[in-house]
């Protein structure tokens, strides 16, 4: 034997077989129609044709496709059919390609149906429903829509189909905030900083409940979305609280070092000097900045009344509980302020956790006072019903009405998403510079900024004693802003470079290093971001800003991050009233809070639904 053949053959075996193969691949079988005769028609895999019998539905590998092999199998296992014509195999033929076609719509239609179920359930979850919804009423309602819409045209069946039992819809629920949970996570890794704003209540189990919401920036847009919903074991705590949070940081790998800024309300247990939240999160986050939510110290400074003005919200709460102690007296008042064609027909309760109650309150009670002095007198409760025909006790009524009035429309427009502590604390100068001017009016006798003093006419009493108490109420509400918005000056003198970059005098005060202060020259004399600045938010423009000015962009973020209140968390726990109430009292309610609380990331569906096979609904 030749030593080189035979080498050639060992070390060429792997290449003799690719050929081998390559040649099989060239010659692989055809299937022809005679072969139906023999009951075979073919199956395609991947190009390559493959014999199945029509009778057991086996299907054999691409050799066997011969007459000799089909015939073979045909007599072997099907011996008592090896008489019949090829009319029978293609009748058996028909039989199959129904079977087969059949398997595929129910597949199809598990699959649809499996897809419709995540959809109710993040509908569900979002509108804050029982999970027994989508079975008892959705599901129902929407055949009979199908029914009066399309009568006969459409198969209700299908519809039936989709599995909505409250188990499946609790499932899907839960599978949707675990993605979702997980985008965020992968954001939050992924950002440079991030911004926190924490609070914490009781829900209706009397279970303590810690909130969190992050800022972050994703994609080029600043983002506001819900983090978790957490039960406090035990005690609301700053260590229990801390714990709490620092164990959802390590489970999922987020690090401390990315907190740049976290806001809470004044509570002891956040903002304490020595063992508050915010000191424990400064052992594992040095350079976080904390931020006094504002509107919680708006509210405190709201609180700041004299004795005098005091004893006028007293006695309206007082007038105000004793009209509404029972269901006759409601009913009683309510048909008397219809017979006196009054708009309203009814108080409204005073709480200090609604921060805007205090307004409205003052409000209806000076709108209906000629209807409650008749209720009183009808009550024989004289020594009332006397207060509202005293016109100096109707005067400091009204004061009080208009000053709410005006503190309300403060409180309202600091609220809402995406606010920014410059834009705050310019709203709060403006209001400290309108009460200062109205002192200056009240001196003068002008009350016309005051709309229901002004109403009142010559029935206003604007004696000396009246005047000084509106005066000292507005001279310590002045003083009030003062004190719990020290900061607001420096705030925003320091920063005045990120509201107004094209300024000239910008830079003054700011503590920016050499390459700082270099960037904001060329920023402040480039068009094409001026351009930017005019037409597009604050946040949104040092965002552009990244990639030509990185280092001054990085400093402006920082001031930008931070929440100005916990807006988020308070509207948060108006989710979690309403979600868990005393027939759910026993609801985990953090899967359905980040369905309805998250608005930028969505559930990926299909990702979830390939995850799982279809199943129609029995």
């Amino acid at each position: 034997m030749n030593p080189t053949h035979c080498s050639e053959q060992i070390n060429g075996g792997r290449r003799c077989l690719s050929v081998s193969n390559a040649h099989v691949q060239e010659k692989t079988q055809k299937y022809t129609d005679n072969y139906l005769k023999f009951g075979f028609t073919f199956k395609e895999r991947d190009g390559i044709e493959f014999p199945m019998c029509v009778i057991c539905s086996t299907v054999l590998s691409n050799e066997s496709m011969k007459p000799s092999k089909l015939q073979r199998h045909l007599e072997t296992t099907h011996g008592h059919l090896k008489d019949e014509n090829v009319e029978y195999f293609q009748t058996c033929l028909k039989s199959l390609q129904g079977q087969q076609t059949l398997m595929k719509k129910s597949a199809k239609v598990g699959e649809l149906a499996l897809k419709c179920t995540y959809q109710v359930a993040l509908r569900i979850a979002q509108k804050k429903q029982p999970y027994t919804i989508g079975e008892d009423l959705i599901l129902p309602s929407a055949t009979d829509m199908c029914k009066t819409m399309y009568g006969n045209d459409i198969d209700i069946n299908k519809l039936k189909t989709v599995p909505l039992s409250d188990t499946t819809i609790a499932r899907r629920i839960d599978e949707m905030a675990s993605d979702v949970r997980v985008q965020l996570i992968e954001k939050l890794r992924l950002a440079d900083a991030f911004a926190l704003q924490l609070d914490e209540s009781t829900d209706v189990s009397k279970d303590a409940q810690l909130l969190a919401f992050v800022r972050f920036v994703d994609q080029n847009e600043m983002q506001e979305e819900f983090l978790f919903c957490k039960r406090l074991p035990e005690r609301t705590t700053s260590a229990e609280i801390f714990k709490v949070i620092d164990v959802f940081f390590r489970e999922n790998d987020i690090s401390w070092a990315k907190c740049v800024a976290l806001c809470t309300d004044g509570a002891r247990a956040m903002a304490g000097l020595k063992s508050g939240l915010i000191e424990l999160v400064r052992d594992v986050a040095p350079e976080v900045i904390w931020t006094h939510c504002m509107l919680h110290r708006e509210a405190l400074v709201a609180k700041d009344m004299s004795a005098e003005l005091s004893d006028v919200m007293d006695f309206v709460v007082k007038v105000v509980n004793m009209v509404k102690k029972s269901a006759l007296q409601t009913r009683l008042f309510s048909n008397l302020c219809a017979a006196e064609g009054e708009e309203h027909t009814g108080l409204l309760y005073h709480s200090e956790v609604r921060r805007l109650s205090c307004g409205t309150v003052l409000a209806r009670v000076l709108e209906l006072r000629t209807s409650i002095r008749e209720f009183l007198l009808l009550q024989k409760r004289t020594e009332l019903a006397a207060l509202f025909s005293d016109n100096a006790w109707i005067t400091k009524l009204a004061y009080l009405a208009d000053i709410f009035a005006e503190l309300n429309k403060l409180n309202s427009s600091m609220q809402g998403r995406n606010t920014l502590a410059f834009q705050l604390y310019d709203r709060m100068e403006g209001f400290v510079k309108k009460m200062k001017k109205w002192k200056e009016r009240v001196e003068e006798g002008t009350f016309s900024m005051f709309p229901s003093v002004d109403e009142l006419g010559d029935s206003a009493v604007l004696s000396p004693p009246i005047t000084h108490a509106i005066l000292a109420h507005l001279e310590a509400l002045h003083g009030q802003f003062r004190t719990y918005f020290s900061e607001a000056d420096s705030w925003r003198r320091d920063k005045t470079w990120i509201q107004f970059p094209f300024r000239d005098n910008a830079a003054d005060g700011a503590r920016l290093t050499v390459t700082e202060e270099d960037q904001l020259i060329e920023l402040s004399t480039d068009s094409t971001f001026r351009n930017i600045y005019e037409t597009k938010s604050l946040t949104q423009f040092w965002i552009s800003c990244q990639k030509v000015f990185p280092q001054l962009a990085a400093k402006a973020m920082m001031s930008l991050l931070p929440f100005a209140t916990t807006y988020l968390c308070e509207s948060g726990f108006l989710s979690l009233t309403y979600l868990k109430n005393k027939f759910r009292s026993r609801l985990q309610p953090e899967a359905d809070m980040t369905l309805c609380l998250t608005t930028s990331i969505s559930p990926r569906l299909d990702k979830l639904c390939a995850t799982h096979q279809g199943q129609t609904s029995h």
